[in-house]
């Protein structure tokens, strides 16, 4: 097991007890003296249902991650389904109050075996917080530092709100108002945590996620994968013969574009056709607000196809065309704004599904994204999704950029590409780069993509490999935790593999890894 402390005696029982369950079991600690993972195949006793199964084994195996073994410090929060896998969350709470991305998450599959164990719990927060909270600052008064300190004054979309929480922070713990604020004008949005004891901000996260039956008409996915021309400019007029006639399914018949899965409730000057034909051209914000529409709704229904019954299975709101701003993804609203500047974000369906993948992220692991590699592993994520999901479009002209239309005249022609030759350690730029680190990201998927198939002639196998790299991406999605990083994730699509194909061409997608200098 290589860990650098010593174990207890009740410790090690439980490990070899793991052992002698799963002979491959892999048991991994951290520096707290705890087990951070377990990977294995590890049959538990079936006690009434699944849930109860599984707090029965945590109870058992408390001694390994810290936790009290009547899990009277841990809550249940999640529980959500992938292909034939259950996955279950709890989160972390000292003397009532939760401590933030600290949780224990169980993984088990449709036999009750458990495949993976995710475990980051505090076993000693050294905190009175009744005395620190008797003594400290209000919540009222956390909410009035929060509003000076971004000049909020009339930029507030609504009321700011805190709620107490503990906040670990270079090995130290602080009792903190977590304060969530929305503003406008430009649009932001962020959770400060504020120390109770003194006032002071201990960190601030912003948490805009930026660049995630009728009948109208489209771009798939947009004018220059359509033209297969990169010439185009902003002020081309493009020809009736490139806008495609789609089907807008799911409408609720209000003559809004409404429906199961999308709501355009946001966009200024809303589409309203009775007859529910949704006919525009570009230029017109009503068709940025079609493109929202049938894009999100007809990539929700493709991954439902894939098997994914659950994954932001709602309606989300969405702002087709706000002037004057980037495209965002609110997490705390659950809402998706699309920019509009010298080109609208929504004119390009690569943009929409890139801020979609956002929702959908979070919706399968909750503020993902804590870390660096975490941030560019959203973005990259995002990007990945988007140009596979097109792959096919224009006989797969310009397939490895996302974004060409909303991209056109950056140095790349396109937002960012899927297949840059970034190296992880030594491509990886950090702090404020997620983004350009991304594309490490993104590179790896694509490659595991090609390597399933992706570059074959034979259009068949291509569309195979899509729909296979896209469900590994979304099923490994639910094994990462906000602490996620690159390495991470390359372990989460290796699992997911061995699940949902019983490890098929392992060797093909650990080498793509491998390529990237994650293994």
């Amino acid at each position: 097991m290589g860990v650098m402390f010593e174990l207890t005696g009740e410790q090690e029982e439980l490990a070899e007890r793991l052992k002698n369950l799963d002979k491959d079991v892999k048991i991994l600690w951290n520096r707290k003296g705890v087990v951070s993972m377990i990977d294995g195949l590890i049959t538990i006793p079936v006690i009434r249902d699944i849930d109860e199964s599984v707090r029965h084994f945590l109870m058992e195996y408390s001694a390994l991650f810290g936790i009290r073994n009547d899990l009277s410090d841990l809550k249940f929060t999640t529980k959500v389904y992938g292909i034939g896998t259950s996955h279950i969350r709890y989160q972390q709470y000292h003397e009532d109050v939760p401590v933030t991305c600290a949780f224990t998450s169980v993984h088990p599959n449709e036999k009750s075996r458990i495949i993976m164990v995710k475990n980051n719990y505090h076993p000693v927060i050294p905190l009175d917080t009744k005395g620190i909270l008797e003594r400290g600052i209000p919540k009222e008064k956390a909410i009035k530092i929060v509003n000076s300190f971004f000049n909020a004054g009339t930029r507030l979309k609504r009321d700011t709100s805190a709620e107490l929480v503990i906040y670990p922070k270079d090995e130290q713990y602080y009792l903190a108002w977590k304060v969530c604020i929305s503003l406008k004008r430009p649009s932001e949005g962020y959770h400060v945590y504020v120390n109770v004891e003194d006032g002071k901000v201990i960190n601030k996260i912003n948490i805009f996620k930026r660049k995630t039956i009728g009948k109208g008409r489209v771009f798939i996915p947009n004018p220059i994968v359509a033209l297969k021309d990169q010439s185009p400019s902003p002020d081309s007029d493009i020809s009736e013969d490139y806008y495609i006639p789609v089907v807008l399914r799911g409408l609720d018949g209000s003559g809004f574009l409404r429906g199961e899965y999308v709501d355009t409730c946001d966009t200024p000057v809303r589409a309203y056709e009775t007859s529910l034909l949704f006919y525009y051209k570009r230029g017109d914000s009503r068709f940025c607000e079609v493109m929202a529409y049938y894009h999100i709704d007809s990539f929700q229904r493709f991954i439902q196809k894939l098997g994914f019954k659950n994954i932001c299975n709602r309606q989300v709101k969405v702002n087709a065309c706000a002037e004057g701003v980037g495209s965002y993804f609110d997490p705390d609203t659950g809402a998706i704004t699309y920019g509009s500047t010298r080109i609208p974000d929504a004119e390009d369906a690569d943009i929409i599904i890139h801020e979609y993948a956002h929702a959908i992220m979070e919706c399968q692991t909750h503020f993902f994204g804590m870390t660096d590699e975490g941030s560019a592993m959203e973005q990259g994520f995002g990007d990945f999704l988007a140009a596979c999901y097109f792959s096919e479009e224009g006989d797969g002209f310009n397939r490895e950029c996302m974004g060409e239309w909303s991209g056109i005249g950056n140095v790349l022609n396109c937002v960012r590409r899927v297949d840059s030759q970034k190296y992880y350690p030594e491509d990886f730029r950090g702090v404020g780069n997620c983004d350009s680190d991304s594309e490490i990201w993104s590179a790896a998927l694509w490659d595991m993509y090609l390597a399933l198939g992706g570059n074959s002639k034979e259009k068949d196998k291509r569309i195979k490999s899509r729909d296979r790299s896209i469900r590994l991406v979304l099923q490994s999605n639910f094994f990462l935790n906000p602490l996620s990083g690159f390495i991470d994730g390359a372990e989460a699509i290796i699992m997911a593999n061995k699940h949902l194909y019983k490890g098929k061409d392992e060797g093909k997608i650990k080498g793509a890894f491998i390529k990237r200098g994650f293994f």
